[in-house]
């Protein structure tokens, strides 16, 4: 899987670009070159097809998680990646996939 991350939020500014930063820097910590960008919701159909892992800030919508399941994107929660409760476990999963 050697596409690219997303994390989305409403405006793809400023909670997504948190999380999107956050799991960048874990990223270099551990050595892997893996592309993240951070996106707006609003755009999350247009940009799932090039990605491998969509980490979501709101719960996405139905069709949304019907069309990353058929893409075969894996979705993640970014909330974790936010207030440190349940990031690592998130983390070590994405970073399997990744690697």
């Amino acid at each position: 899987m050697k596409r690219r991350l997303i994390v989305a939020c409403g405006s793809g500014v400023a909670t997504s670009q948190t999380i999107a930063s956050k799991i960048a820097g874990m990223f270099e910590d551990d050595g892997i070159d893996f592309p993240v960008d951070a996106v707006d919701y609003k755009s999350i159909e247009n940009e799932l097809p090039s990605a491998g892992i969509y980490v979501y800030v709101a719960q996405p919508d139905d069709e949304v998680l019907e069309k990353a399941d058929k893409l075969g994107v894996k979705v993640f929660p970014g909330i974790p990646f936010l207030t440190g409760m349940g990031a690592d476990s998130i983390y070590e999963e994405i970073k399997n996939l990744v690697e």
